[in-house]
């Protein structure tokens, strides 16, 4: 991708699993992400399920269900509207636990 070319991130396609991380760590580092991240397994199975390609960001819930998704691509990823849906999710699993805490015996 021409843009990738311009700001020194091109990179060969992986073709490991390690390759992989290595490529998603440096991503990781070069966006100052903060936060952990999946690396899919080298045949896509996660990006099979979940259609990740090219880029896409979930944030599951305490119960494991998916509370956010980005739209497709790397020009869906919208860093406001992610940290928003943190925001409200950690306020609201918070007061759910505040008030499991207040009904408890």
């Amino acid at each position: 991708m021409q843009s990738n070319d311009s700001v020194g991130v091109a990179t060969a396609q992986p073709t490991t699993y390690e390759e992989r991380a290595e490529v998603a760590g440096r991503c990781g580092k070069l966006l100052n992400l903060g936060f952990p991240m999946l690396v899919d397994t080298i045949d896509d199975a996660v990006g099979a399920r979940y259609s990740g390609m090219p880029g896409r960001f979930y944030i599951l819930d305490k119960a494991g269900k998916v509370a956010f998704k980005n739209a497709r691509g790397p020009f869906g990823f919208k860093p406001a509207e992610l940290e928003q849906s943190l925001i409200l999710l950690l306020q609201a699993e918070g007061a759910s636990d505040h008030q499991a805490r207040a009904d408890a015996p």
